[in-house]
């Protein structure tokens, strides 16, 4: 990467990965596009891969302090038909759940961007030049302005993402290695917007929202496990691996709404080195561990969106605009995976998570 400032990422992330943990913002736009039939549509979209960074430098250019970011990512379905036979080891389509009228619904999307500043103004105006370069190539499926509430918290007046990871370990975390090569400096990011019923949440005497929570409202200290219920939810989205260590996520969840309809949220954007880390702790809400044990959040929150993407490398993002170049000079179309150059290895070892809890290895 270079010190353009929509490129901008955490001090000891890769340079080659896209900005992935960047810090909580003062705004944020989560916009997703379904891409019409047609390779003039998937050529419009590798267009804008070439483009991205050079759209990031003439928005951001006008305020530098205010840290405009955008991380653009890939379904499995519009990854194959934009990236070439090689895929990401982790991709697939959004796993849905559905447990006891628990569920986490997949939903349409081929697109992800992930668009985040100070301003609300910088996101808006990328947001218009994206879609604008995209034009007829795109419909939009889903589009959410976020904002950063009091004190960091919730629209349920928790304070969200405490347990997040910075500096190397969050580079650990989120980013691709060794053991998927041709796609190190990549990451995953799985999203699901949830509608809160407030009434129904503030009705709930404060202790019972510490237990369902599992930490204080008004402190953000994490209950002791002596009094922490197992079906808190910061309980059940605690994943370990075989030998016991935290596997961390980056969240950059944040509320959003509309107050004339009532209308309460918050938009969870999760990054991980492999996406069955999100999908354990999906699980472990809907379904319970043991099954049954459930998130008690999920009796005044409902999912209702859910998208899986993968997040190419900056080099691998800019090399999808170069294969419809060799095409047009009637060169062989490269893969878009071999010439990345190696990411952040993350030799504090394997991300071996697939076999937590009983949940396969396999993608």
């Amino acid at each position: 990467m270079t010190s353009d400032p929509g490129l901008q990422a955490g001090a000891t992330v890769s340079r080659a990965s896209q900005p992935v943990t960047t810090p909580l913002t003062g705004a944020a736009i989560f916009m997703i596009l379904t891409v019409a039939p047609g390779e003039d549509n998937c050529a419009a979209v590798r267009d804008l891969c070439g483009d991205l960074a050079g759209l990031l430098r003439s928005v951001g250019f006008r305020d530098l302090e205010a840290g405009l970011t955008c991380v653009m990512g890939f379904s499995s379905a519009m990854w194959d038909r934009v990236g070439g036979p090689d895929r990401p080891a982790g991709l697939h389509p959004f796993r849905e759940i559905q447990a006891d009228g628990r569920h986490a619904p997949a939903t349409p999307g081929d697109l992800l961007f992930h668009i985040r500043a100070s301003r609300m103004d910088l996101c808006f105006e990328l947001a218009t030049q994206i879609t604008g370069r995209l034009g007829d190539a795109v419909t939009p499926t889903d589009e959410v302005h976020g904002f950063r509430n009091f004190d960091d918290r919730d629209l349920i007046g928790f304070v969200d993402g405490t347990e997040n990871p910075t500096g190397d370990q969050a580079a650990e975390a989120t980013i691709i290695g060794p053991e998927d090569p041709p796609f190190a400096g990549g990451s995953y990011v799985i999203v699901q917007k949830y509608l809160h019923d407030i009434e129904r949440w503030n009705s709930i005497p404060v202790e019972e929202q510490e237990r369902i929570i599992g930490r204080g409202k008004l402190d953000n200290v994490e209950l002791d496990d002596s009094v922490k219920p197992s079906y808190a939810h910061n309980a059940l989205t605690t994943i370990t691996d075989d030998d016991g260590n935290e596997v961390k996520i980056v969240r950059d969840n944040m509320p959003f709404g509309h107050a004339s309809q009532g209308e309460f949220g918050t938009y969870f954007i999760g990054y991980a080195r492999s996406p069955a880390t999100i999908e354990l702790m999906l699980t472990n809400m809907f379904v319970g561990d043991p099954p049954g044990n459930y998130d008690r959040l999920l009796d005044v929150s409902t999912a209702v969106t859910g998208g899986l993407f993968f997040v190419p490398s900056q080099p691998l993002l800019e090399s999808l605009a170069d294969e419809d170049a060799d095409e047009d000079a009637g060169a062989e179309p490269g893969t878009g995976g071999d010439t990345v150059p190696a990411a952040a290895d993350g030799s504090a070892g394997s991300l071996d998570i697939g076999s937590l809890r009983g949940v396969s290895q396999q993608q």
